[in-house]
Parts: structure tokens; sequence; C-alpha cells
């Protein structure tokens, strides 16, 4: 993804950061059930994000989440590979130039990022359950973060596994030991993985409206 100039400075303002997931799984979720080849018809257009306005997109095979806004950065806050002539920040390492408008000792630049969150390949597999889509992505080699990826009259939900009283709800329905670091990896089954959605988990969520 090319960021220019700027962006490679500010970007922590609007794309969250890649962490370790807090739970992971053998294997893609629900288990023994048929992988999607795109995304359901019903599910694909655009989502303004209730926390930050981004746009997140859904197609056939991808979800993409997009960024575009005004921002505003102090002078101070350029760092030593960047230089401000006139109304232009230049990238002394790239010569990447970003446009900005002088507000005092203030700059404001417009931010367009694309962030593909998720695109159906060998390491993003896509299944269905009971009305609800999973997002499995490959972690490591056979550790699998999962979301679920729901909607209702108009309104996208994604939700990840974090809370502690999650962890607990898992180790008593797979009947497994919790690791002693994160991630904390499971082994389910369908039965156990359909009951653990059942017991609302992954209560973690974002909330996007359609547009």
């Amino acid at each position: 993804m090319k960021i220019s100039g700027i962006l490679s400075s500010i970007i922590f303002i609007c794309v969250a950061v890649a962490c370790t997931p807090a739970v992971t799984f053998d294997e893609p979720q629900p288990a023994n059930t048929k992988d999607l080849s795109k995304f359901p018809n019903r599910l694909k257009g655009e989502y303004v994000s209730l926390s930050d306005n981004s746009i997140l997109r859904i197609s056939d095979k991808l979800i993409e989440r997009v960024y575009d806004f005004d921002t505003k950065i102090h002078r101070n806050e350029l760092d030593s590979t960047m230089i401000l002539r006139n109304d232009t920040i230049i990238n002394l390492e790239t010569n990447e130039k970003t446009f900005v408008k002088k507000m005092g000792d203030s700059l404001m630049a417009h931010i367009f990022y694309t962030d593909t969150l998720f695109e159906l390949n060998a390491d993003h597999i896509l299944r269905k359950m009971k009305g609800y889509c999973f997002l499995n992505t490959r972690y490591a080699e056979q550790n699998w973060e999962v979301k679920k990826l729901s909607l209702h009259r108009g309104k996208l939900t994604i939700g990840s596994i974090s809370a502690e009283s999650e962890l607990e709800t898992l180790v008593e329905i797979t009947e497994s030991p919790k690791d002693t670091i994160p991630p904390y990896q499971f082994t389910a089954t369908k039965k156990q993985f359909k009951k653990f959605v059942k017991q609302e988990g992954f209560t973690d969520t974002e909330t996007f409206i359609r547009k």
C-alpha cells in the first residue's frame, strides 16, 4: 500500500495497527463447513463506520476500508526526513510530495488511504452458519483468527473475540486448557463453535451503516 509523504508520520491516526489476536483456532471455523467462493449478494455494497466515518466496501471477494478526510498536524510533527517547501511537504528519502494548506503553525492535509482487510484466498477463508458469515484469517501455519460478520436492517457488524469472559466460555465449551500467553488457541468442533456463537460470542464489535 502506497503512503505518500506526510501520511507516514500520521497514519496511526486513521489506521488501526495490526496486533496479535486474542484467540485463534487450529482450523477455519465453523469446522467441517464448505468454504464460500464469494460474499453473498446481500452483503455487497458500501457502509459507513460509526467510529470514524471511513467507508467499508464489500465486493465479490474483497473487503476494503477507505479513509478519505482532512487532517491537521503541527509543523513540529514533521520528522527529519521531511521538509516544507511553500505548500508542499517533500519526503527527502522517497521524493514523494504532499500538498498542504497552511493554517498558522499547523498544516492541513488530505488523507486518502485504502486498506485491504480481507481478500478471499488460501489465507483468507469465508464460511457461513446460521445467517452469519465468518472471516477466517491465517495468523500462522495452524492458527486462524476468526471474526463474525452480520447484517441486520442495514447495520453491518464485525465482531471479534477479546473479552476475558469469552475466553472462559471457550475453555468451558471446548474443554480445553487456556494457553499461558496470547494468542490463546482452541480446537472446536462445529457443534462447539455454534454453541459459542449462540452464547453471545464475538462481543468486541464495530458497526457500519449501509450507504
